[in-house]
């Protein structure tokens, strides 16, 4: 893993849709995995406004109020919070994001208590993707040179968890991780590398075991007992 030399456009124009982001030069070259300064006031404002919802979020009184009304409220500020936030997602507080604003989840999400996401880069969820507790996803990285961490700069690679995958309790994604579609991670994994489409990985670092049948293998087996019960979307 190492820091890239020049600005991504892909992952620049991505980000151009995402909101609440705090644009300047450091901030492309933080989501492109160009080496960066994490002292510059813009990014050091955005953690900050992280911060403050993260606090409003984890701190939300469930018996002041009616069960519908505290989901709702929950959702309004992970709406504020995140890039994108998808109909029908449920992030279980406490959830620690470093920006916020880099996350994109997709629909029908869920996530367990003790979500960490240090979106330096870009981070997205796909739809109905589901995560244990306690896990985290690490966009940020930093050079083994010393000299690096002396003069305080560090750089980021994306994360991408495509739909339908499941992540174990205690799994850590690292930077520049691809989980594919499908796919379930054992609890307390740790992914160093791109997992294929429809597997199942475990270990650390996490290697693939088992390969799974794909959605439409799956509806068309009648044989399976999943195609008895009703679609949630």
């Amino acid at each position: 893993m190492a820091a890239k030399s020049e600005l991504d456009p892909k992952v620049i124009e991505a980000a151009k849709t995402l909101q609440h982001t705090p644009w300047c030069d450091e901030y492309e070259k933080m989501i492109s995995g160009m080496m960066y300064d994490p002292l510059h006031p813009k990014l050091m404002e955005g953690r900050h406004r992280a911060r403050c919802l993260a606090h409003k979020l984890n701190h939300i009184d469930p018996s002041a109020q009616p069960m519908e009304k505290f989901h709702e409220a929950q959702a309004d500020i992970l709406k504020d919070m995140v890039g994108r936030f998808g109909t029908g997602s449920f992030v279980e507080p406490p959830f620690l994001p470093d920006y916020g604003c880099n996350v994109s989840i997709g629909k029908n999400c869920f996530a367990n208590f003790n979500l960490t996401i240090l979106d330096v880069s870009l981070v997205t969820i796909g739809d109905r993707v589901q995560f244990g507790p306690n896990v985290s996803i690490y966009t940020a990285g930093h050079d083994t040179s010393v000299l690096s961490r002396i003069k305080f700069v560090e750089f980021g690679l994306p994360v991408t968890i495509e739909d339908d995958a499941w992540i174990g309790g205690g799994t850590i994604i690292l930077p520049g991780v691809t989980v594919g579609k499908g796919s379930s991670i054992g609890a307390g994994s740790v992914v160093t590398k791109n997992i294929p489409p429809y597997s199942v990985a475990v270990g650390s670092p996490a290697r693939v075991i088992k390969t799974l049948p794909t959605v439409e293998q799956e509806r068309a087996d009648p044989n399976n007992p999943y195609n008895q019960m009703v679609d949630r979307e």
